[in-house]
């Protein structure tokens, strides 16, 4: 777990792949099954977060950029009800760069950086959205604990789905 922590304070993919060169992590093609299982099996969206979801699907246009495999993601938001409120799901698939599909996002919709927030449980992924000029969101319910996103200088770091919406207003104005 600790590897896998650490893979994600940079860009997971490039991380990932320097750490199986080295020989120094091996990543069992059964942990990919078991997270891909459990993710159709034992999680879901909390009803807060889902109730954040279509809060925001109201007043904004949303989109997942992961490292994970597009094809889990959507099949997880399918099952959680929640796939229409996603106007795109970037995974690895279209690129290993999160600053690549974030910049493909703005492109694609026109947008300014400052017209744009991202939501993330990773260091790493602040680091790419300040990459492109882009203001973060940490949250503690993920991956990295609120020390570590905050070595990112993400405009907030939040503890609670439902201060989302009035956070992302914030970094709005």
């Amino acid at each position: 777990w600790e590897n896998f922590e650490e893979m994600n304070h940079g860009n997971f993919i490039e991380s990932q792949s320097t750490l199986l060169k080295s020989g120094k992590y091996v990543f069992p093609e059964s942990s990919t099954l078991r997270y891909n299982d459990a993710l159709h099996t034992e999680f879901s969206i909390q009803d807060l977060v889902h109730s954040t979801i279509l809060e925001l699907a109201n007043k904004y246009k949303l989109a997942i950029c992961s490292s994970g495999s597009s094809s889990t993601i959507e099949k997880f938001l399918v099952k959680e009800h929640v796939r229409e409120y996603f106007s795109d799901i970037l995974g690895f698939e279209s690129h290993t760069s999160k600053s690549v599909k974030l910049k493909s996002l703005i492109e694609k919709y026109g947008l300014l950086s400052n017209d744009v927030v991202f939501v993330t449980d990773t260091l790493g992924d602040i680091s790419e959205a300040n990459h492109v000029g882009i203001k973060s969101i940490g949250v503690t319910w993920g991956m990295h604990k609120k020390e570590t996103l905050e070595r990112g200088n993400p405009f907030i770091v939040i503890d609670n789905p439902s201060d989302l919406v009035i956070k992302i207003e914030d970094v709005l104005k």
